[in-house]
């Protein structure tokens, strides 16, 4: 008898332990919190020389379940951060679930720069991604050539 319950009694204890890992993940009714487990950004720069041209940002936000995350995009040096902007998560089909913002940047000078998307609530970043733009040939000034 004192076995038995010695063997109850170890098995409580190591399904305690193994639960109390994961216990502030759990949501009130015993839903896990929504995580961000990732945060990637590109930027597809202009394909031409002339200016005024788009170039077109995209963030893709993955998550352990459906959500509304909200982001930010910075630019280096300190310069401005917009946002937020929400992203919702839906569930892709194979076990993940993922959310996009894009926006179209209309690039009227020449730029060499950097951006990158946060979401601070999650405490997570994305990868620094370059903007490049000469506008050699400025179609807003007569389309005359640019230095």
């Amino acid at each position: 008898m004192k076995r038995r319950i010695l063997t109850v009694l170890a098995a409580t204890a190591i399904a305690g332990m193994a639960g109390s890992a994961h216990a502030l993940d759990i949501k009130q009714g015993g839903e896990p919190k929504l995580k961000v487990t990732k945060l990637q950004m590109g930027i597809k720069s202009p394909a031409t020389n002339t200016c005024p041209a788009d170039a077109k940002l995209t963030a893709w936000v993955f998550t352990n379940k459906e959500g509304s995350v909200p982001i930010f995009i910075a630019r280096a040096g300190g310069s401005g951060v917009a946002g937020p902007y929400m992203v919702q998560t839906k569930a892709t089909g194979n076990g993940t679930f993922m959310g996009t913002y894009s926006r179209t940047l209309t690039i009227h000078q020449a730029i060499d720069t950097q951006y990158r998307a946060s979401a601070p609530n999650f405490k997570q970043l994305s990868n620094w991604v370059p903007l490049k733009a000469t506008c050699k040939i400025g179609l807003g000034g007569g389309g005359e050539l640019q230095n």
